[in-house]
């Protein structure tokens, strides 16, 4: 498998393909990690020339895609060389923003070379995008800037890999390696899109059913989950980039901690008053969305941006629908009987593309027909539900899944955004 992985800077995408290149090694399979970045500084090296992170987007255009030709030239022919049986991992920007300019950074040449299998992008909540960056040239960066450039990553990414014809997922960084790990080694069709009320799960009832059923599903299939970006979230024990450095998210009371929606490690959803609800776009969490700036040595004063919740809100929207359109199936866990209008959306959306939607529908009540309307089957039993999965050959225990994965190509590559 050959994979082009891109994602903008702070959303943490070369850790998270080096934790899937762990995982691979972990199952006796090889991946070979190009990060372009790492191997333009290996050539600088070698020519006794400096190149710094700090500076590096200010070389002149000609030198820097000259490093960068030279880069790429090395990967593809590195890349032919490789054993049969070992995939790779392209780690690289599709774009940079750099003095409120947009520059390129995907190479239309080279990526018809190396002929990638897959494209992914690495995405994360806007908030713990902007603590990664720690650097000083990140000081004064406004969320309005970052929201757009984390846009602009993946439609980049996107119109790629619709040019060569190829898929394009877009993770969250939060998931977890393990969701690109499987992506390159077990059939699409096993992919599925979770849809739940995110502001109506409130209490630690609900949010351990909806861990429990996750758990459940993730163990037979590829489970796309919108919690896995969260704007209004942080990491509670990192240092905050946009502080002198010695602020921690801890410290200055982030409405909610982040998490790993991934198998293992991190803190449960259970321990939080319910992700995407109301409580979690208030307090202190809301003024670091709002991003007024008191003038510094970096900058004059800066008003507070109320738009920019618009467009953290517009963003949830058309990321969701981006998640049901790479899957392959969603799945509805509904456990309230208020009805959620991204829920309907999400359901009547899928329907529209063709997906099939499996609800499990817990109160005791009936569902509304709004409800019903857009299920391909509703069930109110969860052994119920995964039976049926089972039965109809859905899940990595059934037929229909495992007939689709033969006869594809087993050798794949990818490659990933950040």
């Amino acid at each position: 498998m050959k994979v082009v992985c891109t994602g903008m800077s702070g959303t943490g995408r070369t850790s998270y393909v080096r934790a899937v290149e762990e995982l691979a090694r972990a199952a006796g399979k090889r991946v070979r990690i190009f990060d372009v970045r790492d191997v333009m500084f290996e050539v600088a090296r070698e020519r006794g020339e400096e190149l710094e992170e700090e500076t590096i987007l200010d070389v002149f255009p000609t030198a820097l895609g000259a490093y960068r030709a030279t880069a790429l030239e090395r990967i593809v022919a590195e890349a032919r060389d490789l054993p049969a049986n070992t995939s790779w991992i392209l780690v690289t920007h599709a774009t940079f923003s750099w003095n409120y300019s947009i520059v390129p950074g995907l190479d239309v040449y080279y990526l018809n070379l190396l002929q990638p299998d897959l494209y992914v992008t690495i995405t994360d909540g806007i908030l713990s995008i902007r603590q990664r960056l720690t650097e000083e040239r990140w000081q004064r960066v406004t969320v309005n800037n970052l929201l757009w450039w984390r846009d602009v990553e993946r439609a980049s990414t996107e119109m790629m890999a619709a040019w060569q014809r190829k898929p394009h997922y877009l993770i969250g960084w939060r998931q977890g390696p393990e969701t690109l790990f499987r992506l390159m080694d077990e059939p699409p069709e096993r992919t599925v899109y979770l849809s739940y009320p995110m502001t109506h799960l409130e209490g630690e009832e609900l949010l351990s059913k909806l861990d429990r059923f996750r758990a459940r599903l993730r163990e037979k299939m590829i489970v796309f989950d919108p919690a896995a970006v969260d704007d209004f979230t942080m990491e509670s024990d990192g240092a905050i980039g946009f502080s002198d450095g010695s602020a921690e998210a801890r410290a200055i009371g982030v409405t909610l901690a982040s998490n790993k929606l991934s198998d293992g490690g991190g803190p449960s959803l259970s321990q939080f008053s319910g992700v995407g609800s109301a409580t979690a776009k208030t307090g202190r969490a809301r003024d670091l969305i709002l991003d007024a700036r008191p003038e510094d040595e970096h900058g004059e004063e800066r008003p507070a941006n109320p738009e920019n919740i618009d467009h953290i809100d517009g963003q949830i929207v058309d990321r969701d629908y981006k998640l049901v359109a790479q899957s392959e199936n969603v799945v509805v866990f509904y456990p309230t009987t208020t009805l959620s209008a991204g829920v309907i959306c999400e359901m009547k959306e899928a329907i529209h593309r063709g997906k099939r939607v499996y609800a499990l529908w817990l109160p005791k009540s009936p569902p509304s027909p709004f409800f019903t309307r857009y299920c391909t089957k509703w069930f109110r039993e969860e052994k119920a539900l995964f039976e049926y999965l089972d039965a109809a050959g859905v899940t990595a225990n059934g037929k229909r899944a495992a007939a689709k994965g033969n006869g594809k190509a087993t050798k794949k590559t990818a490659a990933v955004s950040s």
